[in-house]
Formats: C-alpha cells, structure tokens, sequence
C-alpha cells in the first residue's frame, strides 16, 4: 500500500525533489571549498607582499614559520661557504665545526620576528639594480611561476629585475594549522652554465 501526502502524491515521489535539492547542495558546497583551496595560496602571497610594501611586520611574521625558515637559511648560508662538504685539508674538522657553528648562532640571532624589519630593509635594495624602481606587486605576480608540489604544499618562482642571470627567487609554503605559512626561501644564485656538445666534421 502506498502512502499518499496531503496533496495526494505518492510520499516516495514527494522525496525526490528534496533529495535532488540535497544533493546540490552538497556538490556546490564542495565546489566552493575546492575553489577556495585553489584561492588560499595566492591570497596568502598576496598578503606577504601587501605587506612587504606597506612594512606591516607584524602581518608578515605572522605568515613565516621561523623555525622551517631559521633552518632554510642556516642550509644555504652553510652551502655557499661550502660547509656542508666533507673537511679537506685546509679546512680541518675543528675550523669547520668552529664555522658552522658561527654560522648557525648569527642565523639564530638575526633571523627573527623582531629582526624582521631590519632583515627587509637589508635584503630589498640588494635584490633590485642601482637607481631602479622596486617593480608593482601585479608585474611581479604577472611574472611569476606557481605550483602545487603537494596538496599541503605550494611554490612560487619570482624572477628578480636585474638578476636574469640567476635562479629565481623560489618561495616554499605549507599548510600549518589550518593556513599557509613560509616554511622554506630559496635566495637567487648565478644559474651554472650549460655545456653544449657541438659536432665537428673530422677530417680525412
């Protein structure tokens, strides 16, 4: 026996529209999500240079894990004095561990939430030519590379005016706590030149 609704339709029948609404709903909900997932990097970017410009400190730390990024730092300032390769004979392990040490503690000490600012003030003139204007944040976006690596993690690839002969500034974020954070910045270096093997005709 069928059950009939006040209108008189089967009650089967008068489920399926509420059922479709349901399921609307729910597929719009997770398109929403998915798009604010896709947006969330980018706004937290934009945020960082936002912030940059406006010399909002207190923003920018607010975004940068300091303990991934102390140890970015400490790898790279390790690498270009080449001490992360094994000691030679003119560096003996005592020097070595006595450098890297050094290294380490000036790392500690100035990469910091209240350092920040003079960090900032530091490193932008160094990054830009002499005399040149610092670029708009749209033509640095408009020039920039991004990519997912990971769900939980996204990359930004700036190339600096004046220093097209070196990597791009690469910036590493992951999600941390529910939001992205700088975990990891890969200052430019000079890019290593390509060997190219050209084939000449011997002669017989």
């Amino acid at each position: 026996m069928i059950a009939l609704t006040t209108s008189g339709r089967p009650a089967r029948l008068a489920s399926l529209p509420s059922r479709q609404t349901a399921r609307k709903v729910c597929v719009g909900a997770s398109a929403a999500a998915f798009g604010l997932y896709l947006a969330s990097p980018f706004v937290t970017l934009w945020t960082i240079g936002t912030s940059l410009q406006s010399h909002d400190m207190t923003s920018l730390g607010q975004v940068i894990n300091w303990g991934s990024l102390d140890a970015s730092i400490k790898h790279q300032a390790l690498s270009g004095l080449n001490l992360l390769q094994p000691a030679s004979d003119d560096l003996p392990e005592f020097g070595s561990s006595f450098a890297t040490t050094a290294v380490s503690n000036a790392v500690d000490i100035n990469v910091s939430q209240a350092n920040l600012g003079t960090l900032v003030d530091e490193a932008m003139p160094a990054a830009l030519p002499a005399k040149q204007a610092a670029p708009s944040l749209g033509t640095l976006i408009s020039k920039t590379s991004f990519r997912f690596a990971r769900l939980d993690q996204f990359e930004a690839s700036v190339p600096l005016p004046g220093h097209e002969r070196e990597t791009p500034l690469k910036i590493e974020m992951r999600i941390q706590g529910w939001r992205w954070k700088i975990t990891k910045v890969d200052f430019p270096v000079a890019r290593q030149p390509t060997m190219t093997a050209s084939a000449t005709p011997s002669n017989a």
